[in-house]
């Protein structure tokens, strides 16, 4: 008892004088002995107490008790205490525990074993792991004691979930909007609940139990998709893929083009798989690599910098949803075979629009095939109309793309028409059922990319504006959704103006009337209808349909859906199966190309996989150079069309003796169905208040071979 008090009068010397009291008062109402429960080595480690402020009784740590005055009353008089205010006691929340005791109290016995050291003698990393239920969990640190935390982080983390996908996603930095059932197990997302996770393993896409987002501080999220499609953020690619994957590097693999217009390529490699982005900056090339990683490692789409707002996000329409992967797979094959037809020639490589169109093997992904590529931005001149079909009226890229298309499909029922290939996987078609046409084996599926919105309605938004509220009534709103017309020798669109005389006449062109060709969107819209086979090949097949339409730049889900075929959904009628309104899906890829405010060259190159040559045409005339006619003009085609009419059973009843009395339009005409949809599209768009469809003067398919 002596030597306590003794201790205690020691103790008082370093206390303030209402502490002091305090204590003496609790004293005098005690009875016998204090309460020696308190933990004097408390009060010694923040600087209230010797070094012997805890003694031991036999093997008993004893503590003495001392109550702790109030914040107000806890002022040390400086006469009394000449100690630093570092030392004083500090107040605040308690801290965390070490994860390594944290992780013993729940399971105790855990060994952990020291993986590997690397790096130098004075900076190693050393790895460690802990196994629990046989599961591995991985920790790194510059020393075992934090490889050893990082490791047991990792494990407790297995142990925890959010409430539900909205938290999970929050925690990323993603807008999930999708309602989640808490009840479900499709809601659920863990941290660290799969092994591969936990071992810093990508598991394949999709593969994720929890259908979440499922991470460790070493590992990636498997998937963020919810039930309405895959999550979308805000933040910076970059930042997001360093935040997740810390020390990935990117490394320049070429950079072309002219000084002022230069295009750059980045290569990210994350989990042992490459990818590679584009840009005009190096800054856009790198966050075109780290989307493409994102994108296919974690199911994140995290928008480019300069893309539109997406007012009605891709994410929340999953039947129109293209995924990431595959849109940057179309978009990486289009843009490298141009490269690579342009390479070395600078004046073809010039260009302000890029399009082409690939085909898919459903049957198998690595079955890719790059069937057009084509650049342009320019229509005919008036004056350069041709009477015997040898020039082409649009050179936009689009539009030149898909006579590519047309041409590939002559080729290839050209070689259909040969027995010996008709049974086997070398023709992409199959016959129809009673032996009358053919169409497209199912597995194979055709997408086009443009590196923009295609002019007309698609592109008539303010990128970087939210959308106006639905009852807006601004004048400027009722262009919205109108058929558009591109201008004649120039760049960009304009309405349709309604009740106007739209009827062109040959010799009111000729004379100097403003000759008029249909937007891009409006034509794609039509390919949504009457398919993108044309007229005559309609004799010999079924219609065929675009899978889906990747875009580069300029992407807005509400505008390119409206352009494509949401304006006439509900005023269409009348379609004879199998045509049909087409609804393809749609996505931006993660390369995207900034604004290039230059002038676009009067040039458009095609290529197409058939001839595999790249031809340059000139956009104001419609033909080659030195007036030779393109392989995709009229002529052309209707030339291919009667070479294949005795060898091929068709769908309609045309008679291939009376060939030689019809003309051009008379042939395009006998394909009746054809012709039903034509109509029927013409018709929506006026039922729908949207103008009138203009056409070419008649003229033009007045032509015999």
């Amino acid at each position: 008892m002596l030597k306590l008090c003794k201790v205690r009068r020691e103790m008082e010397n370093c206390l303030s004088p209402k502490v002091k009291n305090e204590m003496t008062t609790e004293c005098n109402h005690d009875e016998g002995t204090p309460d020696l429960s308190g933990s004097l080595g408390e009060v010694a480690q923040n600087g209230h107490g010797e070094s012997n402020g805890s003694l031991k009784n036999g093997n008993t740590d004893i503590g003495v008790g001392v109550k702790r005055a109030t914040t107000n009353d806890t002022e040390v008089d400086s006469g009394q205490s000449a100690e630093p205010a570092a030392k004083r006691r500090k107040t605040g929340p308690p801290q965390p525990k070490n994860p390594i005791s944290t992780l013993n109290e729940l399971r105790p016995g855990l060994v952990y074993s020291t993986l590997s050291m690397e790096g130098p003698s004075h900076a190693p990393m050393f790895t460690v792991a802990v196994e629990l239920d046989g599961q591995v969990f991985k920790g790194s640190g510059r020393s075992k004691k934090l490889a050893k935390h990082s490791a047991a982080e990792a494990t407790l983390r297995s142990f925890l979930q959010f409430r539900n996908a909205s938290d999970a996603a929050q925690a990323l930095g993603q807008n999930s909007t999708a309602v989640q059932d808490f009840t479900s197990d499709d809601s659920e997302v863990g941290f660290g609940s799969n092994s591969n996770v936990a071992t810093g393993e990508t598991p394949p896409s999709g593969k994720n139990k929890t259908g979440g987002v499922t991470t460790t501080s070493n590992a990636v999220p498997t998937s963020t998709a919810t039930s309405g499609g895959p999550s979308q953020t805000t933040k910076n690619p970059i930042m997001l893929l360093n935040e997740l994957r810390q020390g990935v590097e990117y490394q320049l693999k070429r950079e072309s083009g002219e000084p002022h217009a230069k295009t750059f390529a980045f290569q990210v490699t994350v989990d042992g798989q490459t990818f590679e982005g584009t840009g005009n900056s190096k800054k856009l090339a790198k966050a075109a690599a780290a989307r493409q990683a994102l994108s296919k490692l974690y199911g994140v789409i995290a928008s480019a910098g300069s893309s539109v707002l997406h007012h009605m996000p891709i994410a929340t329409m999953p039947d129109l949803h293209l995924s990431q992967t595959l849109a940057d797979k179309i978009a990486k094959l289009v843009c490298d075979r141009f490269l690579e037809l342009t390479a070395g020639n600078p004046t073809v490589a010039k260009r302000k629009v890029l399009a082409g169109i690939v085909m898919t093997n459903e049957d198998d992904e690595d079955d890719v095939k790059v069937i057009s590529v084509s650049t342009g931005t320019k229509c005919i001149n008036g004056e350069h109309l041709s009477l015997k079909g040898q020039c082409i009226n649009d050179c936009h890229a689009e539009i030149v793309s898909r006579r590519c298309l047309v041409y590939y499909l002559y080729n290839q029922l050209d070689k259909y028409k040969n027995t010996r290939v008709k049974d086997t996987e070398e023709s992409i078609f199959e016959p129809l059922e009673g032996g009358k046409g053919v169409r497209v084996k199912r597995k194979y599926k055709f997408h086009l990319y443009i590196n923009t919105a295609p002019c007309g309605d698609a592109r008539i938004f303010a990128p970087h504006e939210e959308e106006a509220d639905q009852t807006d009534r601004h004048p400027n709103r009722q262009s919205r959704g109108l058929l558009r017309t591109k201008i004649e020798s120039g760049e960009g669109t304009i309405p349709i103006k309604a009740g106007a005389d739209n009827i062109q006449t040959w010799d009111g062109v000729l004379q100097g009337e403003r000759l008029r060709t249909m937007s891009c969107s409006d034509k794609i819209a039509r390919w949504n209808i009457i398919g993108l086979q044309g007229a005559l090949l309609s004799h010999f097949m079924e219609p065929i349909y675009l899978e889906s339409i990747v875009l580069g730049s300029l992407f807005s889900a509400t505008h390119m859906y409206r352009a494509v075929c949401g304006r006439i959904e509900q005023t269409v009628q009348g379609l004879p199966p199998p045509f049909k309104l087409n609804q393809p899906k749609m996505n931006q890829g993660s390369s995207t190309e900034s604004r290039q405010p230059q002038k676009a060259p009067t040039i458009a190159v095609n290529w197409d996989c058939e001839d595999d040559q790249l031809e340059v045409l000139n956009a104001m005339t419609g033909r080659q150079e030195g007036d030779t006619s393109s392989r995709l003009c009229k002529r052309s085609f209707l030339a291919k069309f009667v070479e294949l009419l005795p060898h091929i059973p068709t769908i309609t009843d045309i008679n291939t003796r009376e060939l030689k009395n019809l003309s051009y339009g008379d042939i395009k005409a006998f394909s009746t169905n054809y012709e039903i949809c034509k109509r029927s599209m013409v018709s929506a768009f006026s039922r729908a208040g949207l103008g009138q469809w203009i056409t070419k003067p008649m003229e033009e398919d007045s032509f015999y071979l």
